[in-house]
């Protein structure tokens, strides 16, 4: 099996039971009447959870009832196909990792530096980008592409917290022409009005900062106990962390850009008057 974020997360909350009670791997895969070699890939996210054997390692584990009913929510969602599954041919592998963590995120934090994120991205812009991006792409994909995207976006209308750090370089880019661009920063104006999302800009005037160069997504789920993970976007390579010492990382690198950004009323009012410099 092909492990997912949310396999991989079951797994990881479940070995954190098996640890908290002392028991190895093989210890408790005896108790439940299966091979070590499956408890492994249960933990890694490689092997799938019954809801029997879930019920079982609750058992052993002493896992609080309520705990059990959020594992056996997650071991369901692991189970089901996602739908940008539909997308897998033209997707890589972290991309559709990136979505599946934002599928159930209750806050994504992203710092760009030139470009607006793409939760964020009107599709005029958003085609700018992605033809620029791949300029041998097919016109039939970039319409699955543009697609896509707004499929994303339907997360800020779902009520996901979203905060975006941009760097100024990015809302006074010209993509697509002054007047995709115009559109795209009064777009910015009103999901920022009409949804939880804060949009905060580091001027030109910024001193350096942790994460001058990098742009990446910090996902964090409902339940705080569960770990963040990050996505970084490079120009050649894209990449999930989910590796505590990795994300820590990256979110002082945030909290660094975010110290040089301009507060929430500010950065509305930056963006204004490139608004109006460009009418």
């Amino acid at each position: 099996m092909q492990p997912t974020v949310r396999s991989r997360r079951l797994g990881g909350k479940l070995g954190s039971y098996r640890r908290r009670r002392d028991l190895s791997g093989t210890e408790l895969a005896t108790r439940l009447g299966i091979h070590q070699a499956t408890w492994s890939k249960i933990e890694s996210g490689k092997a799938r959870v019954s809801a029997a054997v879930l019920a079982k390692a609750a058992e052993v584990l002493d896992i609080p009832a309520d705990a059990v009913a959020a594992l056996d929510t997650l071991r369901r969602k692991a189970d089901e196909p996602g739908w940008w599954q539909d997308y897998g041919d033209i997707l890589s592998e972290p991309v559709q990792m990136l979505i599946e963590l934002e599928a159930d995120a209750s806050w994504i934090r992203t710092y760009e530096g030139e470009v607006i994120p793409g939760l964020l991205q009107t599709p005029a812009y958003a085609e700018r980008v992605i033809t620029a991006g791949s300029p041998h792409i097919r016109v039939a994909d970039i319409d699955r592409f543009l697609e896509l995207r707004v499929r994303r976006q339907r997360r800020i209308l779902d009520g996901v917290r979203l905060t975006a750090i941009i760097g100024e370089a990015a809302i006074r880019q010209q993509v697509g022409g002054a007047a995709v661009l115009g559109e795209q920063l009064r777009h910015l104006t009103r999901v920022v009005t009409e949804h939880d999302v804060t949009v905060q800009i580091v001027p030109f005037t910024a001193d350096a900062h942790a994460a001058l160069g990098d742009a990446f997504v910090i996902i964090q789920w409902p339940d705080e106990a569960d770990p963040e993970a990050v996505y970084v976007d490079g120009v050649t390579s894209r990449t999930v962390h989910e590796r505590s010492g990795v994300v820590r990382s990256y979110l002082h690198a945030l909290g660094s850009v975010q110290n040089q950004a301009l507060n929430p009323r500010e950065s509305l009012g930056l963006i204004h008057d490139v608004i109006k410099d460009l009418q």
